[in-house]
């Protein structure tokens, strides 16, 4: 579907429309996650194989799908210990150092834990989980957590969220990585304001080092532990975020879509003075699904957006691709009605080049669908 009210279009060049093969956890296609609300979803390869694995994550348990010739293998990583309650977020990285990627995932809870999974590698027991190890608790809930070298160190760091104190931290990866891992606190916001969520990372001013985005923020690394905090919207706060080269030439622009809460779909341009805000979605019910990416490997960098079903607008929750020219125009194609997603992404999930669809709702049909990118016919 094309040319939906509210929507900023563009006269775009558009050959035939791109096909996606859609398979379910509803019916067959995809194993049964089985594991409670849904909180949050990765894209990795786990076991080395050269193809992309997924994960799906629970407030309380957590599981790999392993990629197979034959479709896909659930693997426990984690299994309902009482004392971890997991929130929304979590990111990749080797951290134990023995070439595999582990999972890192932070807490919704008083004390703020961090803790990460260490990657056990081939022949563990697919109904034994990983090792967890506590990496650091301070603060409350993080909701949002998200690794990149941000001080320019040539070493990956921590970025994560205290959203109740407003405050964002940053934690350094220690030689021992199964001890405590030293954080400090990197940004300060109002406290009059909303819960800060969302994190992206991009080198946003072209400066060649890596720059924090989140919250309708922007944080530049300039010495040691030291950040400045730059309003991109100061009104959008509570938010999914995500950037790219999305109009070619200058800075990256940075994409905010509604997250918990309903709101439009915004890109922001930086054009030397201000940031310039362009509307793509007049209103998004609870779109707490945002990526940037080319979808149809044509160049230019497309946006990945969709709602919630519950909260959200229930069955008539929408997901969205709005195919990008690299000059800020967008041809809107609506993907799907009535499946949900919270934090679904985007990742090739068959080892065929292109890029698919992880989509994971919250807590209505807590089910799990995957779109194959088939290309363009």
């Amino acid at each position: 579907m094309r040319g939906l009210p509210g929507l900023i279009m563009a006269a775009l060049a558009v050959g035939a429309p791109m096909q996606f093969k859609h398979l379910s956890s509803t019916t067959g296609e995809l194993p049964k996650p089985d594991l409670g609300r849904q909180v949050a979803a990765l894209i990795a390869d786990l076991d080395g194989d050269g193809v992309n694995d997924y994960v799906i994550a629970s407030y309380e348990k957590m599981a790999w799908f392993q990629h197979t010739p034959n479709g896909w293998t659930p693997h426990l990583i984690e299994g309902g210990d009482p004392s971890v309650r997991m929130e929304a977020g979590g990111d990749t990285l080797d951290i134990s150092g023995d070439g595999r990627p582990d999972i890192v995932m932070g807490a919704q809870s008083e004390r703020g834990e961090i803790w990460w999974w260490e990657n056990p590698g081939p022949g563990h027991p697919p109904d034994q989980p990983w090792q967890r190890h506590l990496a650091l608790a301070v603060g409350g809930t993080h909701h949002d957590q998200i690794v990149g070298d941000f001080d320019g160190d040539g070493k990956p760091e921590l970025a994560f969220w205290y959203n109740a104190g407003k405050q964002l931290y940053l934690a350094r990866i220690p030689a021992d990585p199964t001890g405590p891992w030293p954080h400090k606190l990197i940004a300060q916001l109002d406290p009059n304001g909303a819960n800060p969520e969302g994190l992206a990372k991009i080198d946003l001013d072209g400066d060649g080092r890596l720059e924090i985005v989140g919250a309708g923020h922007w944080f530049k690394h300039l010495e040691g532990d030291r950040f400045e905090d730059h309003v991109i919207d100061p009104d959008y706060r509570f938010s999914r975020s995500a950037a790219g080269d999305l109009i070619r030439g200058g800075w990256a622009e940075v994409v905010i879509n509604s997250g918990d809460g309903v709101g439009p779909l915004n890109l922001y341009q930086w054009d030397g003075a201000a940031w310039r805000k362009q509307t793509l979605i007049d209103r998004v019910d609870h779109g707490h699904t945002l990526q940037v990416a080319d979808l149809d490997g044509e160049g230019n960098l497309d946006i990945y957006a969709a709602e919630m079903h519950t909260p959200g607008p229930g069955a008539a929750c929408r997901q969205w691709i709005l195919w990008g020219d690299g000059q800020g125009g967008f041809c809107t194609e609506l993907l799907s009605t009535g499946i949900g997603s919270h934090e679904s992404k985007v990742g090739d999930l068959n080892g065929d080049g292109r890029l698919d669809i992880l989509q994971k709702d919250f807590q209505q049909d807590r089910r799990v669908d995957i779109w194959l990118n088939q290309g363009r016919p």
